[in-house]
């Protein structure tokens, strides 16, 4: 792996704020992003996430998807990864940042062979909690999100469970369903380093404080 150099910091910020530019350029580039427990291309899809989380549709994601582009992510895995993050981030961020992934990758060609074989994921916890109650809602949940994205051969069901996640932290959302999620992404595959390296990435994109609650809880899932 090519070793990931910034220098943005110091470039636009080194006189106004070195102490900010620093932590840009040597520990958030210079550490994080090159830090073998998680590949450039999947720090490039936390990354993205955590953008559809927060609703952050600026030049800054501009940049992470032409980094993203850069580091090997397809067209058919940037166009899955948004369908999905629509369900969690909401259709609006889906559709501003599909205005911008088209830009990227207007030169790009769909990968024929890029299908991942993967176990197939059933669902049915929208019709056992709200089969009565909300019937098309829980129809959704299970039949399309679950049936349909989840089971999406574009994305292997691991790198959907670090989406997912990352879409968790740029929200801030720290509660039960992320408990699901956590335990999900340790079933399908997520270690105990490349979780606590997705959270420690997440830190400086979404907060300390989210990134703390959500070590609180990953702790407890690979406890077991």
């Amino acid at each position: 792996m090519a070793k990931i150099v910034q220098t943005a910091g110091r470039n636009a910020l080194g006189e106004f704020a070195p102490d900010f530019a620093r932590y840009n350029d040597d520990i958030l580039f210079g550490e994080i992003w090159n830090n073998t427990a998680l590949t450039p291309k999947q720090r490039s899809m936390i990354v993205i996430s955590i953008f559809m989380g927060r609703g952050l549709c600026d030049s800054s994601l501009d940049h992470h998807l032409g980094f993203a582009k850069e580091n090997g992510v397809t067209k058919d895995e940037i166009a899955s990864l948004i369908t999905q993050g629509a369900f969690y981030a909401g259709w609006p961020v889906a559709w501003a940042v599909f205005n911008r992934a088209k830009a990227v990758w207007a030169d790009a060609e769909n990968s024929a062979d890029s299908a991942i074989e993967c176990p197939h994921i059933t669902q049915t916890a929208g019709r056992n909690a709200l089969g009565e109650f909300a019937p098309d809602f829980a129809r959704y949940n299970d039949d399309i999100l679950f049936g349909e994205i989840w089971n999406d051969t574009a994305l292997a069901p691991k790198t959907r469970s670090m989406i997912v996640i990352s879409i968790f932290m740029g929200r801030g959302l720290c509660d039960s369903s992320l408990d699901h999620h956590l335990d999900f992404a340790k079933e399908n595959g997520v270690t105990e380093e490349e979780i606590a390296s997705l959270i420690t990435q997440g830190a400086f994109y979404a907060g300390w404080p989210v990134a703390w609650a959500v070590f609180n809880r990953a702790k407890a899932v690979w406890a077991k």
